[in-house]
């Protein structure tokens, strides 16, 4: 068979759903329409050699084969020709089918059915514990252009391979201060638990401290800059599961800026950071360079990071202080 000829069984299998969902058949669940539309598909395949049956797994991806052709099933009962796919790593895939389409049932508004290819209806991916593809069947590009490569091919990938071109994708659609967290990421493994910053010990809290400041600069931003702690804050959730409710008191209070013997008062950011300064160093020493490309958006060496990091928070700084002329001095000054 070829894909014209199973083209034609959907066509004729979607005209019938069509009239079935306008004539007031209800199909109250996706699992009631994926009935249906294998029912369908041996009812349009009736006149040819069409072996229609279900693939190997409840769960498996697709739904159903024909032929070695592949209809994966969705419905709604809102207006909407969106729905969430399966997984992009396509763990329980059928290895039987080769190429896939979506047979996509529409309850609200005017009902239809309609099919379409699985490679055009593909134009995002959502992320939750786990990248999912998302169907779009009026969409008139597909996430597999933005790829550069054919769906088939990216089928083909192993699940690292998939992850960089899914992690390159999505990085283009962040908007400004977002972060990627996912399990998945090649850069970090994070923790399914979550911890509170102020449950950690002493030495936890330090190293954590000076890793955000030495890849937040920003935190050295003038009194009335917004913001300026939001990185900061995201990196050690989005990399250790750590929450942190009161950034801001991690480099402006004045229980962190006060040294041994010390009064409060001063400049608290400059006296938090002047404690940690040989934390930041070793952060800078062997943290990943991925991580400096992410949050200063260049790679940089080890044995430049933290003149990099002086020049940067000075021109976050402004007018405000001068982070150069007391941080990171030669030992003695």
């Amino acid at each position: 068979m070829t894909p014209t000829q199973f083209e034609r069984i959907l066509d004729r299998a979607a005209a019938i759903l069509t009239d079935n969902l306008r004539s007031g058949s209800i199909y109250s669940t996706p699992e009631n329409f994926e009935q249906h539309a294998l029912n369908m598909l041996k009812v349009a395949a009736n006149e040819s050699v069409a072996n229609v049956e279900p693939t190997f797994h409840a769960r498996a991806f697709p739904d159903i084969k024909v032929n070695g052709f592949g209809v994966e099933v969705k419905f709604t009962n809102r207006d909407t020709w969106q729905a969430v796919g399966n997984s992009v790593f396509e763990g329980m895939r059928d290895n039987d089918v080769d190429l896939v389409y979506v047979i996509f049932g529409k309850a609200g508004g005017v009902p239809e059915a309609r099919w379409k290819r699985y490679s055009e209806c593909v134009d995002h991916v959502r992320v939750s514990n786990s990248p999912r593809f998302v169907i779009n069947m009026q969409s008139e590009s597909s996430l597999f252009d933005e790829f550069g490569l054919p769906y088939q091919d990216f089928a083909a990938l192993s699940r690292e391979e998939k992850m960089r071109y899914v992690r390159d994708y999505s990085r283009v659609q962040m908007k400004e201060g977002d972060r990627l967290w996912w399990i998945d990421d090649e850069s970090h493994s994070l923790p399914l638990n979550v911890r509170l910053y102020i449950n950690l010990s002493s030495e936890e809290k330090l190293r954590l401290r000076a890793e955000a400041a030495i890849l937040c600069p920003q935190i050295c931003s003038g009194r009335r800059a917004r913001g300026k702690y939001n990185a900061a804050a995201m990196y050690i959730l989005t990399h250790h599961g750590v929450l942190c409710t009161q950034m801001r008191d991690l480099f402006t209070a004045g229980s962190v800026a006060m040294r041994r013997n010390d009064a409060r008062g001063g400049h608290y950011t400059q006296r938090a950071l002047h404690d940690i300064q040989d934390l930041m160093r070793d952060a800078a020493a062997r943290l990943d360079d991925a991580l400096f490309v992410e949050y200063w958006g260049a790679s940089c060496p080890p044995e430049r990071r933290i003149a990099e990091w002086l020049r940067r928070a000075d021109e976050y700084a402004g007018d405000y202080w001068t982070p150069s002329d007391s941080l990171f001095l030669p030992r003695g000054e």
